[in-house]
């Protein structure tokens, strides 16, 4: 990159690990196939995390039924065993099920799949409905699930609650995004199907306005379906309710609601139903937007919140150029390295092999980009981009000397390689909470990779810096690093696996980077801080980097936190998700690493 926009310097002796997809899991020879899939699917069903089905296929309705374990009996076996003597009259009504024709052809192709065996499903949180027993059915048999099929006992009315009589026993689909959220352990809080907050389904697949729904002046739908309106598309707002509320697909998004038809907690996927709702009646000054446009140009995007607005720009291969949170601009983007982005270098040639997401170095302070964007889009808190990286140097451009060749290795000016990245903010009811998932694919095999994940170049007002514990609290202060001039092997900067925070000197604007991915051998949390000769172009430069040898991987994912607000709210917010997903590392501060 030019004279500022620099490679970070750490990849000299990376140490050797191999990265393998985060949901695989470990099977021993003695596993047999059914074993595994039986495992897989039940670690992904709607019931609560850890719990198992019964090892007994036996579902013979007792003809004294047993009674319900206590309600504040936390076993999952229990519950479990007590449903079993059901199972019969669940099996019946969901072969019923499956001989009918559903309206979405979708779903009903889906339906007449491969699925999984039958499971009692979680212990309803409705008041009322504690003891009706319910079962579910994955949909298809293995892979990513695209639809469940539940069913329970619901007596009509006047009747009462008898499990053992067939005729009371109902079913309903759930399918799609609605599935997805339903099932997604993160926007359940942890009681995932019919044991969340929402409880059992109560309908299939309707749309709002043909029903009226409670949820239908909400601002968020009527976002969604004035926008529908306007790409010409029919006004369809496609919803699902259940026992204590409803689901409603947005397009690529899904809202709860309760019954009265106010949000519930934050929208999936990266939302939690259970938190403070951000917007809507009742909350937060509204979103004033445009959030979740794009255009005109392939790569240009306007996304974020109330709280924290991002855009991306096809100037700069669609990565972030602005990052605004209380008025203040974060992001420094000068010439075409200093935005948010990924770049990687490869086998260890430094600048001189780096495709790199926003340009090259010869695109310098221009609006163009030799990037190419081959894919890109936006929702209202979302943001997602395909791109062909530039190479950082163009064929036979010299690199600095602080590089291991003294010319660009690459004979062409853009990479094969892909970077992929999914942008959300407003992660776990926060609005000041960035996920930043990041993908790069090699068009060829490499033995070496340096990898930042994302690099994020800050205004030069960010001075102070700060290195943050979330496990134990601790907070350490550091002097400047001063980046400039570079050495021979490179910039000086600041490394360690303790996440990093920069702050403007009043405390009031800071930012802090943390990856659940920590456990990486050589992932480190590093900053370079530039002086140059006019101070107004000073900045700071902090990322989210790993070093790879032996062989690296064709596909390389990883998953990064930012957190604006004042310092000691980004160290609250960091405090909370690393509580939330704990990694365990020992931790390296700066003055281990000299």
């Amino acid at each position: 990159m030019d004279s500022v926009s620099r490679f970070s310097s750490g990849q000299n002796g990376v140490r050797a690990f191999s990265v393998s997809d985060k949901d695989s899991r470990a099977t021993t020879p003695q596993d047999s196939t059914a074993e595994r899939t039986l495992r897989e699917l039940f670690s992904r069903s709607s019931f609560e995390p850890q719990s198992r089905p019964p090892a007994s296929s036996s579902h013979s309705a007792l003809s004294e039924p047993t009674p319900p374990p206590d309600v504040s009996n936390p076993s999952v076996e229990d519950w479990q065993a007590w449903c079993e003597q059901f199972k019969g009259n669940a099996e019946a009504e969901l072969n019923r099920k499956r001989g009918t024709t559903l309206p979405d052809a979708a779903a009903d192709q889906t339906m007449h799949g491969s699925r999984s065996p039958i499971y009692p499903a979680g212990r309803s949180t409705v008041p009322g409905n504690e003891n009706v027993p319910a079962f579910f059915q994955d949909f298809p048999a293995t892979g990513e699930r695209q639809m469940q099929l539940y069913t329970f006992c619901r007596p009509p009315p006047g009747q009462a609650l008898n499990p053992s009589d067939r005729n009371q026993w109902v079913s309903f689909e759930v399918h799609g995004d609605i599935c997805k959220a339903y099932s997604d352990n993160t926007f359940t809080h942890g009681r995932q199907g019919t044991n969340s907050l929402l409880g059992y389904p109560n309908s299939g697949l309707v749309s709002a306005e043909k029903t009226g729904a409670p949820f239908l002046d909400d601002p968020m739908v009527e976002e969604f379906r004035a926008a529908r309106r306007d790409a010409g598309k029919s006004d369809a707002v496609p919803f699902q309710e259940f026992q204590n509320g409803y689901l409603v697909d947005l397009g690529g998004k899904v809202q709860a609601f309760s019954k009265e038809g106010q949000r519930l907690g934050t929208a999936w996927p990266g939302g939690d139903m259970t938190a403070a709702a951000t917007q809507g009646p009742g909350g937060v000054q509204q979103p004033t937007g445009p959030y979740g446009t794009t255009g005109p140009k392939d790569g240009d995007t306007s996304f974020g919140n109330a709280t924290v607005q991002m855009g991306t720009s096809a100037s700069h291969g669609g990565a972030v150029t602005s990052l605004v949170y209380d008025g203040k601009e974060y992001i420094n983007n000068q010439d075409h390295g200093r935005q948010m982005q990924v770049a990687f270098s490869l086998d260890g040639y430094d600048e001189a092999l780096m495709p790199t997401e926003a340009g090259s170095h010869r695109n310098g302070e221009t609006s163009t980009s030799t990037s190419q964007v081959v894919g890109y889009g936006a929702q209202p808190g979302r943001m997602s981009s395909t791109v062909h990286p530039a190479y950082w140097l163009e064929p036979g451009e010299e690199a600095g000397p602080y590089n291991s060749v003294g010319k660009a290795v690459n004979t062409t000016k853009v990479s094969e390689d892909l970077i992929t990245k999914d942008i959300t903010v407003g992660v776990g009811g926060h609005d000041n909470v960035i996920r930043y998932d990041s993908h790069i694919h090699l068009a060829a095999p490499h033995d070496k990779a340096y990898v930042e994940a994302p690099t994020t170049y800050v205004n030069g007002e960010f001075e102070k810096h700060y290195r943050f514990d979330p496990a134990t609290g601790e907070t350490r202060e550091y002097p400047r690093v001063h980046s400039e001039d570079p050495k021979p092997g490179g910039f000086a900067d600041e490394a360690g696996n303790v996440p990093l925070i920069v702050a403007t000197e009043d405390g009031k604007h800071a930012m802090a980077i943390w990856s659940p991915d920590e456990t990486l051998p050589d992932l480190q949390y590093r900053l370079h801080q530039f002086d140059l000769k006019d101070p107004k172009q000073n900045c700071s430069k902090l990322g989210v980097t790993f070093g790879m040898s032996g062989g690296v991987p064709e596909d390389i994912k990883t998953q990064t936190y930012v957190i604006v607000g004042t310092v000691e709210e980004v160290k609250a917010r960091l405090a909370e998700l690393y509580q939330q997903n704990p990694t365990g590392v020992e931790r390296k501060w700066p003055e281990d690493m000299r």
